[in-house]
């Protein structure tokens, strides 16, 4: 029995010996070149051939008219891994699945379109002046690419810097830009651009996988473009660097940023941008609404910090410039001077109030209405020449509702102003107006040695975070207002100067006593007229959510 057994086990050993040494063959067989795959070359959707080659095999060259393949009025421009031609396929190319491969044909039409380029240089270089949307502009400093005769190549020698960035494009006469190549339009960006050391294209999306080209390094180039008149898809850009470009000094001794946006709101209780569509249609960007203020007492060359207090509603977009004025009305951002909300470093807790806007660009959306304090740092790349910002954003509610100072900032108009019926329209005789003296005397609105300063109260009304008070004893002619101050440092302003900060000039309180009323002034929000000499009693009350109000009335 035993022997049986011993038998049996020895012939199955033998048996699984046997069955893996036949599978090894097999696999190794297999290994040897039985597995194929199929290579497909196409001109668009139709099959051009279909070669088969072993696992790990190359497929021999040719060219199209070698599987007499011809495309009358078309040229073969060579074979690509990808449809809209990104990459290019070599036939040193290992196979090692089934593949595509795409073949690029340029048409015989010739290409009349006008192409520019467009875009922006923080350092200066002719793009500057160029911008984004310049239109056609003909000259020595010209937008427009020279074609070469008899080929669909475009060129144009420029001065680039560090930062730079653009595209070539079809604008029409006003600078708007025609993308529908179909339609004559067309644009070309890093998509098309041919690696080189000089620049790449890092930068944000515009549409059809194109993005900005950014220059990395400072130079005169020449740009070369070629470009097919039926295919989009079809095309390169190359770069030539022809030596170094001449030093260009900024004048950023004026600039100051401002609020640049859109916003669907009515009123501007609603938000700032009320009314606005990427260009506010103002006078006079100073002392307007839209300005933010420098706080820092720094040289005047673009760098510093500045700061502003806006309400914004939802769906506001927007980002932060420094503005020009538009002749005809309205304002416009200068290239070089825009900051995003990927310059944004902080929310303070905020980060739910506001997003980066989709698609293009990276502009500012609100997603939570509100009032906001911004505070934005602009410093200087000294080896591109170019302005970085980082911008901090402060629920303003917060800052309120915290311990601050509170200060009366005021003067005393003339005889003529205050008997103005615009303003006061005072019944004294100006023997008797001249012959008192006004408790802001040595204030000037914040910029003499006396400012009178609001008082905490110890134990504020029910319901209210922080109440603060002052009594002032007031003669006609009195012109003033209650803030929360910060020091100005103006480019249009030899002296420094101080405004509101945080919350802009107290809304009138209801119900004010006889002998104070209020005025409107420049900026935001009202002044405060004292008509009637006499002592009053001011205070001004923070809620627990942050709202400001105040309350005035007669000491006498």
């Amino acid at each position: 029995m035993a022997k049986s057994i011993r038998t049996k086990l020895i012939r199955a050993a033998l048996f699984a010996a046997a069955l893996a040494l036949m599978l090894g063959l097999a696999a190794a067989c297999k290994g040897t070149g039985e597995q194929k795959y199929k290579v497909t070359f196409y001109d668009a959707t139709t099959v051009i051939t279909t070669e088969e080659v072993e696992a790990g095999g190359k497929v021999a060259e040719f060219e199209p008219q070698d599987k007499d393949y011809d495309k009358a009025g078309y040229e073969f421009r060579g074979w690509y891994a990808t449809s809209d031609f990104t990459h290019e396929w070599s036939f040193d190319t290992a196979i090692e699945k089934d593949t595509n491969v795409y073949s690029m044909w340029s048409s015989s039409e010739e290409d009349t379109r006008l192409w520019t380029i467009a875009g922006s240089s923080s350092a200066g270089g002719p793009l500057a002046e160029i911008g984004w949307n310049g239109g056609p502009i003909e000259g020595e400093n010209g937008n427009i690419l020279t074609k070469t005769e008899g080929k669909n190549e475009f060129k144009i020698t420029i001065n680039l810097y560090a930062g730079d960035q653009w595209q070539f494009c079809i604008q029409n006469d006003e600078g708007d830009w025609l993308l529908d190549d179909s339609n004559g339009g067309g644009a070309r960006g890093g998509q098309y651009l041919v690696e080189n050391e000089y620049m790449d294209a890092p930068g944000t999306g515009l549409g059809d996988g194109q993005v900005n080209i950014t220059v990395n390094v400072s130079g005169n180039y020449t740009l070369t473009l070629t470009t097919d008149a039926v295919d989009k898809n079809i095309g390169s850009i190359t770069v030539v660097r022809n030596g170094d470009a001449p030093a260009v000094t900024v004048d950023r001794s004026a600039y100051t940023w401002y609020i640049y946006g859109n916003s669907a709101a009515e009123t501007t209780a609603e938000s700032v941008l009320a009314g606005t569509s990427w260009g506010a249609n103002v006078q006079s960007l100073q002392y307007s609404a839209y300005e933010m203020y420098k706080i820092s007492d720094n040289e005047a060359d673009g760098t510093g910090t500045w700061t502003q207090t806006w309400t914004l509603a939802e769906g506001d977009e927007f980002l932060l410039a420094y503005c020009t004025l538009k002749e005809g009305g309205g304002i416009s951002a200068q290239d070089g001077t825009m900051f995003y909300y990927t310059d944004i470093v902080e929310f303070n807790g905020e980060d739910a109030a506001f997003r980066k806007a989709d698609g293009m660009g990276s502009n500012i959306v609100t997603v939570t209405g509100g009032t906001y304090t911004f505070t934005l740092t602009v410093t200087l790349d000294a080896q591109t020449n170019t302005l970085e910002g980082a911008i901090e954003v402060d629920k303003t509610s917060d800052i309120v509702m915290s311990d601050q100072t509170w200060k009366v900032l005021g003067g005393r108009l003339s005889f003529a102003q205050a008997t103005d019926p615009a303003t006061g329209n005072l019944s004294v005789t100006e023997e008797e107006y001249n012959a008192k003296t006004s408790v802001f005397a040595d204030n000037k609105f914040g910029e003499g040695g006396t400012v009178q300063q609001l008082t905490p109260v110890s134990e504020p009304a029910e319901g209210m975070a922080r109440e603060y008070e002052i009594t002032l004893d007031l003669v006609e002619g009195d012109y003033f207002y209650l803030c929360i101050p910060v020091a100005v440092y103006a480019p249009y302003r030899d002296n420094v100067y101080y405004t509101t900060a945080y919350n802009s000039k107290l809304a009138a309180a209801e119900n004010l006593p006889e002998g104070i009323t209020d005025v409107w002034a420049w900026g935001n929000g009202s002044n405060f007229l004292c008509t009637r000499a006499g002592s009053y009693s001011f205070r001004v009350s923070v809620s627990e959510s942050g709202v400001i109000s105040l309350a005035v009335t007669s000491a006498e």
